[in-house]
């Protein structure tokens, strides 16, 4: 285990060497530069002003020497400064970093507890009316773009009944209900897709599961249904979903940036969303780099906690 472990740390050096690389190269593809955000419209065509910003920014250095100057920074804990704000970009990254997970954590739970149950039942009531509708309710979820559920869910419970609001974060520290009213929309719209996939997967482990000889064995014991489902056939049903459920909590921390945007939360997405509008290069990179290292460092993670759910595996 540890050797393991130990080896996929190591793997993970050049893979986030190539992920700084494409990042930093992808960044400064963007059409425009950061002088088009930082001078007025009338002045930023004056050559004499850009020349001197560009200079003052380190922008007239080959591309290459940027990067390993960026890169060089990075492994000593210098993410640099913005561009824009002119603030240290550790400090905006790390303060936007918990709204982020406040926000991934609530739609990955929100998934769980309702994909774990609905699945369970598709599967124990195959081929039933409520088999049926937990299927389409899946299927909706997996067709249904997360930007307009996102847009209909602001219409319909923000503008016509009023019962949420529609945009804005309060810290869960400050005001403990105010917050969970500003979280629930944006969480639902985060937890519809990865609830209806784990809701298709239980369900498919499941039957498989239900075929099982084991699965006698404590029926014929005089064991309730209910308990036979729960203690036995959903524990081994989800080991595989426990992949899949990792997969997506790391993907749901990469895949804020529409979602905060819309719903103005003060998260790492926003904060790449702004970055991406000023050109703010820094601020960019390091949003990305921390998002992306997120979802390595939660696949390895994965892999253990798969190992520690099924003794069987083996790692190597």
């Amino acid at each position: 285990m540890v050797r393991y472990v130990i080896n996929r740390i190591i793997y993970l050096i050049p893979v986030l060497l190539l992920l700084s690389l494409f990042i930093f190269s992808i960044s400064h593809m963007l059409p425009g530069d950061p002088i088009d955000a930082l001078v007025p419209p009338d002045e930023a065509a004056d050559p004499e002003i850009r020349e001197i910003l560009i200079k003052e920014l380190g922008l007239d250095r080959p591309v290459m020497v940027q990067y390993f100057d960026w890169l060089w920074s990075l492994l000593h804990g210098d993410f640099g400064q913005s561009i824009f704000t002119r603030q240290p970009v550790k400090k905006l990254v790390f303060q936007a970093i918990p709204a982020t997970l406040y926000l991934a954590s609530a739609a990955f739970l929100i998934a769980l507890l309702v994909a774990i149950p609905l699945g369970t039942i598709a599967a124990v009531k195959k081929n039933t009316r409520v088999d049926y509708a937990a299927m389409v309710a899946a299927l909706l979820g997996v067709s249904i773009p997360g930007f307009w559920l996102a847009l209909m869910f602001i219409l319909f419970f923000s503008l016509k009944l009023g019962w949420l609001p529609s945009m804005g974060h309060v810290d869960l520290t400050v005001n403990a209900a105010a917050s969970l009213k500003h979280l629930l929309l944006p969480a639902l719209v985060m937890a519809a897709l990865p609830c209806a996939i784990v809701t298709r997967m239980i369900r498919s482990s499941m039957l498989d599961e239900l075929k099982k000889e084991y699965v006698n064995t404590p029926r014929s014991q005089g064991l309730p249904q209910r308990m036979v489902i729960y203690k036995y056939t959903l524990k081994n049903a989800l080991i595989p979903t426990i992949t899949m459920a990792g997969l997506w909590f790391a993907r749901l921390l990469g895949g804020t940036i529409i979602i905060e945007q819309i719903f103005g939360w003060p998260g790492v997405g926003l904060l790449i969303w702004n970055s991406i509008n000023a050109r703010d290069y820094p601020v960019l990179q390091a949003g990305v780099l921390i998002l992306a290292t997120a979802f390595v460092t939660i696949n390895l993670i994965v892999d253990l906690l798969y190992k520690w759910v099924d003794p069987r595996v083996q790692l190597s």
